[in-house]
């Protein structure tokens, strides 16, 4: 056995362990729905014996992220139209603002990063990533134009990408600043969050930013620019000067008393247009 495909995406299976070979086996035949893959994940979460409302225990999550169940997610990504159309549409984006040095923040398996290698043919891109898979090692050794990092430079990029990673952390608005740290002014935060309860590696925790996350950032000292046509969660920033994380503490403080009523607020609102809707 040479190559294995998984949903039509060929993998070297010499790039592969063992236990990354027995679990892909496990997978179904064909590409399965996003909530199936979302409950992939909260299996194994639950398998790893985490809980959300509580401290996140360090071995415990290192062996969650580092589980085959994220390459199954890697793979999904870059099979899925939808997935693919939003890392698409992110390389499309970074090209027309003439950015050169793009660093993805937790994109270990690659595929936003070889978007942007295709869209912006002189770009460096360096994807951040603490757990990366051998296979995403391995995918990116043909583009000498990425490379793998295991953390950020302040004062070093003219883009920065955080797709999908605030709602995992404990600490988001402390990431954030190191993100916005670590480009130069006038470079770009792109983040993409989604401050909502759909797996349970989406922390309880952060949930308050949902509709105040951009107020946070304002405090930070960063610009809103908008979001991305086509993918309009996913928000552009602009680092205009000085950053002020005490500000921003102060406004995550803020988050936490009112993010909450803004939630229910918003749900209620939902419920309201659902069943106004459904009367017409």
């Amino acid at each position: 056995m040479n190559t294995i495909k998984i949903w039509g995406f060929e993998i070297q299976a010499r790039w592969l362990s063992s236990v990354e070979i027995a679990y892909l086996e496990t997978l179904p035949k064909n590409l399965p729905s996003v909530e199936w893959v979302s409950e992939e994940l909260d299996r194994i979460w639950f398998q790893q014996g985490l809980v959300n409302s509580l401290p996140l225990n360090n071995e415990l999550i290192g062996a969650y992220y580092s589980h085959p169940v994220w390459l199954m997610n890697g793979i999904f990504s870059a099979c899925d139209p939808a997935s693919l159309s939003h890392r698409t549409l992110i390389a499309r984006y970074l090209r027309s603002s003439g950015v050169k040095r793009v660093a993805d923040y937790g994109g270990g398996f690659g595929q936003l990063a070889l978007c942007t290698a295709a869209e912006i043919k002189s770009a460096e891109i360096f994807i951040v990533e603490p757990y990366p898979s051998q296979v995403g090692i391995e995918r990116l050794r043909a583009e000498p134009r990425i490379q793998i990092v295991p953390t950020l430079a302040a004062d070093n990029y003219d883009a920065v990408v955080a797709q999908d990673l605030l709602e995992h952390v404990e600490d988001p608005i402390n990431l954030a600043h190191q993100i916005a740290n670590s480009v130069r002014i006038d470079g770009y935060v792109i983040f993409a969050n989604c401050f909502f309860p759909t797996i349970e590696s989406h922390l309880p925790s952060t949930f308050h930013l949902r509709h105040t996350f951009p107020f946070v950032m304002k405090a930070l000292g960063l610009r809103q620019v908008g979001s991305i046509t086509g993918a309009e969660h996913i928000q552009v920033y602009q680092r205009v000067g000085k950053l002020y994380f005490k500000k921003a503490r102060k406004a995550e403080a803020i988050s936490r008393l009112i993010g909450p009523v803004l939630n229910y607020l918003g749900e209620r609102k939902s419920s309201i247009k659902n069943i106004l809707s459904f009367n017409r």
